[in-house]
């Protein structure tokens, strides 16, 4: 069993499964839970809508859910009720919803990591003395252009 939490993301003796096992508010988890009679329903805390419906695939319960994008981080209990079997239990960690530094694990194409931070704002400070600068010679300019026709 031992193995199978290190190797898969099982989280729990209770035998539910959440794909990825570490996520960030607003990512969308995998749930697969031990054979029982449908329906099956997946309860947890930290899901955006209050349950998700599980469907028997290949020898065991699955399916997926939304985490509450206003989930504080730290762990979660999930449980999965069944008309017969279960109830099965487990738990899954909601991380840091902007960490600071690290690798994209994925999420929501927005994500940015601090160096990514300090890139765009150089970027737009570069840009903007840019424009900046680029107004004032051409004002400059038609300033200067006035002058001379005026003698």
């Amino acid at each position: 069993m031992a193995a199978l939490m290190f190797a898969g993301g099982m989280t729990g003796v209770g035998d539910v499964e959440v794909t990825p096992s570490t996520v960030r508010p607003g990512q969308t988890v995998s749930i697969s839970a031990g054979r029982c009679g449908t329906p099956a329903t997946a309860y947890s805390a930290a899901f955006s809508a209050t349950a998700a419906r599980l469907i028997h695939h290949a020898r065991a319960m699955q399916g997926s859910a939304r985490i509450s994008p206003h989930a504080a981080p730290g762990t979660y209990a999930i449980t999965v009720r069944c008309v017969q079997g279960g109830p099965y239990n487990g738990t899954f960690v909601v991380g840091d919803a902007h960490p600071t530094s690290g690798p994209d694990t994925g999420g929501g194409g927005l994500a940015m990591t601090v160096a990514d931070h300090t890139a765009r704002t150089a970027w737009l400070f570069g840009s903007l003395i840019a424009i900046v600068t680029a107004l004032g010679a051409s004002f400059a300019l038609a300033r200067g252009h006035g002058k001379r026709t005026d003698h």
